[in-house]
């Protein structure tokens, strides 16, 4: 089975389409509308929901291959299972079949907004995604089993090395080599490449894990400051990109594999890569590296509570009013979503690895009682997960500053401490980290720095915390505010600079 996933803008003329084939018949989804005028009319209600996204509709083509019959109850429930776990679990969807072509095959028309949260379903590495559906659902309802482009993106052996291990496997069958034939080193190279992209790491990443592998690689870049290639070289033996496979060339790693690459924020991390490579691992350390990644892949995603779209002006306006936080840092978290309510009334701060993946939250749930915000009862069992704010600098600098803190509130309320002490944003990339629990810190991010704030509340549970941090840290700087907590130093602080403002104004000063 092959899908073919496309985006765009507007419903009425792909339901046109759908409708307009000759032999065309609606078969399933989840709508009311019979023809394309209706079901373009019904679609408008999920556009309302989210009226600032543009590429909202979402179009995927089933084919089956030549060799399978399936009938239109058959073809409804795969359609429906494929929007299911491609995360359309709460959208509008229709489907139509087709007879206008060789291949029996289905059209999918969708919204790509949720119904129940008013947001885009997430549609990073949805390609890959695709595929690997596609081969569950082929084996699930024992289909033909069609070579994926995974496997077509892969250049097979040469002629010369097919017989090199054919040869070398009869010798070790009949007793005249210690050992079977050895893999050749374009396959090892493919392999590695395979298991170090497999939790989508971004570009510097893969490079770094590849030289940990005993891999070099090289790029080359255009005028423009593109790169127009890259090669991989091991024990002696060089190849390019495409002499490894489509997927392993610079955009195919991205398009196929899930890289991820943006040039502003890795060109300068690959070029001191290439500079000065970091040395091989022994055996058994990559090994466990690569175990590492794949155990993390495979553990539970993290799914965020939904929020409840109408409580968001009264969180805005408490944190603006009440809490002093300034609009930019609130709206930021929210438009990244990781400051919302949900629909039992609590606030919501999502939790995030140091590479920017969602891990879990904190529920606060009585800001007017306490600043104490609580694990959220459905976090994935992984513990590299801390909410976070960057500021200063430029969003791709490097982070040169961190301030660890105790609660998600207390961050913001030291950041816009920080804001009004430097007059505007400080002038180098500083980061705020909610991470006063001796035992779950990121260690070997915060060993990195010369010298680590640690800017707990001045309380108890505050004091006693940094105690135990700072003798994990030596580079770390204890400091104390004045009053209990961040929220009512800004607090002080504000009605302080407030004062000597009216006394300028008045014309003198004490």
């Amino acid at each position: 089975m092959i899908g073919k996933q496309t985006k765009g803008r507007g419903f009425r003329k792909l339901l046109d389409y759908l409708e307009s084939r000759e032999d065309a018949k609606l078969i399933g989804g989840n709508m009311s509308g019979r023809n394309a005028r209706e079901l373009a009319r019904e679609f408008k209600l999920s556009r309302q929901l989210n009226s600032d996204a543009e590429r909202v509709v979402y179009h995927v083509s089933l084919s089956a291959a030549k060799g399978d019959k399936l009938d239109d109850d058959k073809w409804n429930e795969i359609g429906s299972r494929y929007m299911k776990e491609m995360g359309f679990d709460a959208n509008q969807f229709v489907i139509f079949r087709h007879h206008n072509t060789d291949d029996d095959h289905i059209h999918i028309a969708a919204s790509r907004i949720r119904m129940d949260t008013g947001l885009l379903v997430h549609d990073s590495w949805d390609y890959i995604r695709s595929e690997k559906v596609l081969r569950q659902i082929e084996q699930d309802y024992e289909l033909v089993q069609v070579q994926g482009s995974r496997e077509k993106l892969n250049r097979t052996p040469s002629t010369g090395q097919i017989r090199r291990i054919r040869r070398e496997q009869e010798e070790f069958e009949q007793g005249q080599r210690d050992s079977p034939p050895q893999r050749i080193i374009k396959e090892e190279v493919q392999q590695t490449i395979d298991r170090a992209r497999v939790d989508n790491p971004q570009m510097p990443t893969l490079i770094m894990r590849l030289q940990q592998a005993g891999i070099s690689v090289r790029t080359g870049w255009t005028r423009n400051g593109k790169s127009k290639g890259i090669s991989y070289e091991k024990d002696g033996q060089a190849f390019s990109g495409t002499q490894l496979g489509a997927a392993y060339t610079f955009p195919g790693l991205q398009k196929h594999l899930g890289v991820d690459y943006q040039t502003e924020r890795d060109d300068e991390s690959i070029n001191e890569l290439l500079l000065k490579p970091v040395k091989p691992l022994p055996v058994e350390q990559l090994e466990k590296l690569f175990q590492e990644i794949e155990h993390k892949q495979n553990q539970p995603q993290f799914t965020p509570p939904p929020e409840d779209l109408l409580l968001w002006q009264k969180l805005h306006k408490y944190l603006n009013e009440e809490r002093y936080i300034p609009d930019y840092i609130v709206q930021g978290l929210h438009y990244n979503q990781l400051l919302y309510m949900d629909e039992q009334r609590n606030i919501l701060f999502i939790k995030r690895d140091l590479d920017g993946s969602k891990t879990g939250a904190l529920v606060w749930s009585k800001p007017r009682q306490s600043h104490l915000a609580v694990e959220y009862d459905q976090n994935t069992s992984t513990p590299n997960g801390w909410f976070y704010l960057r500021l200063g600098g430029q969003p791709t600098s490097k982070v040169e500053n961190v301030f660890l803190c105790s609660t998600p509130i207390d961050a913001m309320s030291a950041a816009t401490y920080l804001i009004s002490s430097c007059k505007g944003l400080p002038p180098t990339r500083t980061m705020l980290i909610v991470a006063d629990d001796p035992n779950n810190l990121p260690m070997e991010f915060l060993k990195g720095f010369n010298r680590v704030v640690v800017a707990f509340n001045n309380d108890e549970q505050g004091n006693k915390a940094a105690s135990a941090i700072l003798e994990l840290l030596p580079q770390g700087k204890r400091l104390k505010t004045h009053n209990p907590d961040w929220s009512q130093e800004l607090e002080a602080h504000l009605k302080e600079e407030q004062q000597k403002q009216k006394q300028l104004d008045r014309g003198f000063s004490l």
